[in-house]
């Protein structure tokens, strides 16, 4: 925060100088002058509290890359939340290779910055003196800084699956490798207590995966759910291809967290609602300042659901007003 120290000064001294003014002003040395102190001091008080308010607002400085349109707009909406969920000021500086941040930082002196993207990150770290960062825009939880990573939340995909999809007991998912996944925390727990079995199966590579999908839809029950995840659990076109063509044949739902997914026959899709995860980010910025945030990277809440209309009444899946409320993109467009 700034000016803390010489807000409170100000104001003390502000007080000081106008009793001294009351006490020695010939026309208001009379015995009425107490009454003037008494009206005119708390309103001094006030006065200068709110410039002191003003004058220690926080600053926060969001950092992301130059890049060609549309990605651009996604840098640019995750800024405007930001902005938005940030109790105090904001400024935007965008990266270019010829970008030279620490003059801007040494002039603006912001209280935490909002790093989007690796490179981002990159030119923040080589900050002299860098203030407090907040990360977004990043593909990986294996960072060590308070912020949110562009992997949804389990939890949340799979809540969409069972509002769209409530009769599913079984999904089956390809993971790229073993070990903890953060496409994956809290999957198994959250199904079962909702009766609903999740089997991982490992692949190493893409050969292996494609012996998995054939052998998985070979077995796989009507109803049964194919989750592809965030990082494509090998699925290339081929895959993909095979997996619309099963899903058709023995309605299986198949989704993901590619909206692409959707326009070609998966039933649904999550995306990142780039403005509100920006406004997330901004709080968490808040609550770095307060001192309450863990150098935690969490999973993506912040999204929007895209949903194929025609796979849906081909699995027999009808949109009630209360779900159509909660799909922001359906496909096939009309």
């Amino acid at each position: 925060m700034k000016s803390v120290t010489d807000s409170r000064e100000n104001c003390r001294l502000a007080v000081k100088q106008s009793t001294r003014m009351i006490k020695h002003n010939p026309y208001l040395n009379s015995g009425w002058s107490s009454w003037l102190a008494r009206l005119f001091l708390p309103l001094i008080v006030i006065f200068t509290s709110g410039l002191s308010s003003k004058s220690v607002s926080a600053e926060l400085m969001v950092l992301y890359p130059e890049v060609k349109a549309p990605f651009s707009k996604v840098f640019e909406d995750i800024s405007e939340g930001a902005r938005s969920g940030f109790k105090g000021d904001t400024t935007f500086v965008k990266l270019d290779e010829k970008t030279s941040l620490q003059p801007e930082v040494s002039r603006k002196k912001p209280d935490i910055v909002l790093a989007l993207g690796k490179r981002s990150l990159l030119t923040a770290n080589a900050l002299e003196n860098r203030p407090p960062l907040v990360l977004g825009a990043v593909n990986s939880g294996e960072y060590t800084y308070p912020g949110i990573v562009m992997i949804p939340d389990p939890e949340v995909i799979l809540d969409r699956l069972l509002v769209l999809s409530p009769g599913v007991k079984r999904v089956h998912v390809v993971q790229k490798s073993s070990g903890e996944d953060l496409q994956l925390l809290g999957a198994v727990e959250y199904l079962k207590k909702r009766n609903v079995e999740l089997i991982v199966y490992l692949a190493e590579d893409i050969r292996a995966a494609a012996s998995i999908y054939a052998e998985m839809l070979e077995k796989a029950n009507p109803g049964d759910a194919v989750w592809i995840l965030q990082d494509g659990s090998y699925v290339n076109s081929a895959i993909f291809s095979l997996l619309l063509d099963a899903a058709w044949n023995k309605n299986l739902v198949v989704f993901s967290s590619n909206p692409l997914h959707v326009k070609h026959g998966a039933l649904f899709a999550v995306y990142p609602d780039n403005k509100k995860m920006g406004a997330s980010l901004g709080k968490i910025a808040n609550e770095v300042l307060a001192k309450n945030a863990e150098p935690t990277m969490h999973p993506l809440r912040d999204v929007l659901l895209a949903v194929n209309e025609r796979t849906g009444s081909h699995l027999g899946i009808s949109l009630s007003n209360d779900v159509r409320e909660q799909v922001d993109l359906i496909l096939p467009a009309r």
